[in-house]
C-alpha cells in the first residue's frame, strides 16, 4: 500500500519527475531533515508528502532577497520546509503548526535545539495563528477542502502586521483556491502540471 502510494505520487509530477528525484537525493546526501511522510484517513486533511526539494530551491532563489522576519508553516509535517529555509536565511525564526502526533512529535525532538524554531500542535483551521504577527506564511497543501482553504488565505490576504506587508507561498494549490488571490501581487508562479506547482505571492497591507 505504502510503495503504490509513493508511486502515485512520483507519478503525479510527470516529466519532470528526473528533476525531482535529482534534488531529492541531492538534499538528502546533504542530511536534511523532514523526510518523512505519512497517509491521512481523516476527511479535510490531507496526506503529508513533503514539498519537493526541487521547488524549496527555487522559492528560495525567489525570495532570498526578501525581508522578512517570522516564517510559519501551516501544515509543517515532519518540518522539512522549516529545515530548509532555516539553513537558508540567518536571524529569522519560524513556527510549523500541525496537527498530526506523529510528525508533531518527530519535530519536536529533532528540532529541540534550535531556539529560533517552535512547533505547535492545532488544527489550523481552528487555531489563531494570526496572533503571532508573521510576515511569511507557507502552505504546502494542507487541506483538501478548497473552501476551508480559501478561508484561511483570506484571514491572511486580511490581517495587519507590524512590517505593512507579507510574503505568502502556496505549494501544490488548485485553482479554484489561487482565484481568491487574483487581487494580490503574484512575484512569481510555477507549474508543471494542474496540480503540481508553486506560487508566491506579496501582500501590502501599508
Amino acid at each position: 500500500m505504502i510503495f503504490k502510494n509513493i508511486l502515485r505520487i512520483f507519478k503525479s509530477y510527470q516529466l519532470s519527475l528526473i528533476v525531482i528525484i535529482f534534488y531529492e537525493l541531492l538534499y538528502f546526501l546533504k542530511g536534511n531533515k523532514g523526510n518523512n511522510f505519512t497517509f491521512s484517513n481523516i476527511e479535510g486533511m490531507t496526506d503529508n508528502i513533503p514539498c519537493p526539494y526541487y521547488f524549496l530551491y527555487k522559492i528560495n532563489k525567489k525570495i532570498k532577497n526578501i525581508n522578512f522576519n517570522l516564517f510559519i508553516d501551516l501544515g509543517s509535517g515532519s518540518g522539512r520546509v522549516i529545515d530548509f529555509f532555516n539553513k537558508k536565511f540567518e536571524n529569522k525564526n519560524f513556527i510549523g503548526i500541525e496537527y498530526f502526533d506523529k510528525q508533531f512529535l518527530y519535530c519536536k525532538e529533532n528540532f529541540k535545539k534550535y531556539k529560533n524554531i517552535k512547533f505547535i500542535q492545532e488544527d489550523l483551521t481552528k487555531y489563531n495563528f494570526l496572533q503571532y504577527n508573521a510576515d511569511c506564511y507557507f502552505l504546502n497543501e494542507p487541506i483538501n477542502i478548497d473552501k476551508s482553504l480559501i478561508g484561511i488565505l483570506k484571514k491572511i490576504k486580511e490581517s495587519k502586521n507590524n512590517k505593512g506587508s507579507i510574503l505568502l507561498i502556496l505549494v501544490n494549490c488548485n485553482k479554484n483556491v489561487l482565484k481568491c488571490l487574483e487581487d494580490l501581487q503574484c512575484i512569481e508562479t510555477f507549474y508543471i502540471n494542474d496540480k503540481k506547482g508553486y506560487s508566491i505571492y506579496y501582500i501590502n497591507n501599508k
